[in-house]
């Protein structure tokens, strides 16, 4: 064994303090991390316990509802222009129910990675007119007015190749978006156009608006600008989240531009996929397809 001299000694033992001193920072800092991605994970679980509680009432409501109005129906005698209402409220409850539930599957879909791009030929124009037709009822009972400003050709078609049932989510989570949170009376406009090979659409309100200041957390899962007591608008916190993801999943980009009280404008952005089809796969709103013997639409 070397004997050490009185400076190499000193030396030895600076080198060792140094790395006992790196030891306890790396500690430190594998501790903080641990301590933040808790933090993240007790918070994550709050945010799905509330969402588990605020979805319970979001789908036994309108369930309690339909059974209710068709019990009604079904047990009493009413004059035509009752049963029209009733009915109505009835398509309204469904109409919600499906709406939330299609978006749920969607998310659990993304979350396990089992989304599966299906392209076809789609005409966006019949799609956003078709969309616009489904929530007519809730344009109504806010008396919203609906501005088109949509590129297409001669026959106002706007043929696009892209995967027709994500898209179509994707347009009705944004239409959504803009009546729940538009002030009565107010304006929706809804804007095409072909950039290259990118379709370009924007749905604009006159609504409430958006903190731009909190703009990075309207695309987190289940966060809404409001909640609790507070919270005065339907809906879970699902839709501009499967936005963000379907169009990171086709490659495109979702933006929003907003002043407070004075609206909000989201633009998305997706480019053409590029895939070969068969020329009888082709979608006019998203849902109806008409496909040969052997199944033109692919999927990759």
């Amino acid at each position: 064994m070397d004997i050490l001299s009185d400076d190499e000694l000193i030396v030895e033992l600076k080198k060792r303090f140094d790395q006992t001193k790196q030891a306890l920072y790396d500690v430190k800092m594998i501790s903080k991390k641990l301590e933040d991605v808790n933090e993240k994970l007790k918070l994550s679980e709050e945010v799905k316990s509330n969402f588990v509680s605020h979805m319970k009432n979001e789908i036994n409501n309108p369930l309690s509802c339909i059974l209710g109005l068709s019990q009604q129906l079904m047990s009493s005698i009413m004059d035509p222009d009752m049963v029209n209402n009733v009915a109505s409220m009835i398509h309204a409850e469904a109409f919600s129910l499906d709406f939330q539930l299609r978006n749920i599957f969607a998310a659990a879909e993304l979350e396990a990675g089992d989304a599966i791009i299906h392209v076809s030929m789609l005409d966006i124009n019949g799609l956003i007119h078709s969309t616009v037709e489904s929530f007519q009822h809730q344009i109504n009972d806010k008396k919203l007015t609906i501005e088109f400003d949509l590129s297409g050709d001669e026959d106002q078609r706007f043929l696009f190749k892209t995967d027709a049932e994500k898209i179509g989510l994707v347009i009705s989570n944004l239409i959504s978006n803009a009546i729940e949170f538009n002030n009565e009376g107010g304006w929706i406009t809804i804007a095409t156009h072909r950039s290259d090979d990118v379709l370009v659409m924007s749905i604009t309100d006159t609504g409430v608006g958006v903190d731009m200041a909190d703009v990075h957390r309207l695309f987190d899962r289940f966060m809404q600008g409001e909640s609790g007591r507070r919270k005065s608008h339907k809906g879970h916190g699902l839709g501009l989240s499967i936005t963000q993801a379907v169009l990171d999943l086709m490659q495109g980009t979702v933006s929003v531009n907003s002043e407070d009280q004075k609206g909000a404008t989201f633009t998305i952005s997706v480019p053409e996929l590029q895939a070969d089809i068969e020329a009888d796969a082709f979608s006019v709103d998203g849902n109806d397809f008409l496909f040969g013997d052997d199944d033109g639409g692919e999927a990759f």
